[in-house]
């Protein structure tokens, strides 16, 4: 008898997943049905529905920083990395690159089973320190969601972990494995808004200290307006033809904000939202699924949802 693989290793892990996740919404669902008080019927309104769990399509996988262990939740390992793209090769997965999704999403053209495609958040310098490398070594293309403040010559000012130089982006696009997308210009923070409620930068109201007041609804048009074309132009000055892609800081879809992104010229806004995506949805709510901290937790996340047709 063959031992297992590590994939049969993940679907066992996602069948163990799946089983958790069941028998919790049971015990939930129970829990309601015995406590709440009888509601009249009501017409789902507005339902979210993820892209679907089962059946063919592109699943998006969404990483951060590569880098130690202990640097944060967001990040994994260089070893952990090429693990999972180890893993990738070994159970049949196909990194395709942007142009491809597109076409797929535009119904223009199909892709092969267990298309994946590999996406990194913030632009931070290890991915082209490390990631770069590897794609390299697999052949596998791959998108940079970069802030592209930082593209700016030195003196930058970066409190936390360095990110991608205007050069060192250049280079991932040279390598014609990559592509870079936008993340905003300056947007990736939060702000306190009306009600002192801190949200996304470029979601809500700032205030205006030397006026004592919060910018009027104008003001903050303007402003994420500024802030999405100087992203653009950052873009375009390191070598990006025409800017189609933009990720969300945070994940957040908002309609006041895909608006301004779509009249800017983006076509294509991603999400946090876990899911497969399928030709035809709405460019404007991508899915993409939270890559695990250890390979076979994002082996057992992509099991799950191509688990079906």
């Amino acid at each position: 008898m063959m031992p297992p693989s590590r994939c049969d290793d993940a679907s066992f892990l996602a069948v163990k997943i799946i089983t958790v996740i069941f028998t919790g919404a049971f015990l939930l669902v129970l829990f309601l049905l015995c406590t709440r008080e009888p509601a009249p019927s009501q017409p789902a309104v507005g339902r979210t529905v993820y892209g679907g769990y089962g059946g063919q399509g592109v699943a998006v996988l969404l990483f951060h920083a590569v880098g130690g262990a202990s640097a944060g939740p967001d990040t994994i390992s260089p070893e952990d990395l090429e693990a999972t793209f180890q893993l990738l090769k070994d159970c049949g997965y196909v990194p395709i690159d942007l142009n491809r999704f597109h076409d797929f999403l535009d119904g223009k053209a199909g892709v092969p089973a267990r298309a994946v495609l590999l996406t990194f958040d913030d632009g931070y310098r290890d991915v082209y320190e490390y990631a770069l490398p590897l794609t390299e070594k697999y052949r596998f293309p791959a998108v940079a969601f970069a802030v592209t403040k930082w593209f700016d010559p030195y003196p930058r000012p970066e409190a936390s972990r360095h990110h991608l130089s205007a050069g060192e982006a250049r280079e991932l696009l040279e390598s014609g494995l990559w592509q870079i997308a936008g993340h905003s210009y300056e947007g990736h923070r939060l702000a306190a808004g009306p009600g002192g409620v801190y949200r996304p930068y470029l979601l809500t109201r700032t205030w205006k200290p030397a006026e004592n007041r919060f910018e009027s609804e104008a003001e903050y048009k303007a402003r994420v307006w500024s802030d999405i074309v100087l992203d653009r132009t950052a873009l375009k000055r390191i070598g990006v033809a025409e800017p189609l892609d933009f990720a969300y800081p945070y994940g957040a879809p908002d309609p006041g904000l895909i608006q301004i992104l779509k009249e800017a010229g983006y076509v294509y806004l991603y999400t946090n939202e876990p899911g497969l995506n399928k030709p035809g949805q709405d460019p404007s709510r991508i899915f993409r699924i939270t890559a695990g901290r250890h390979p076979h937790e994002t082996m057992a996340l992509l099991a799950w949802y191509f688990s079906s047709n």
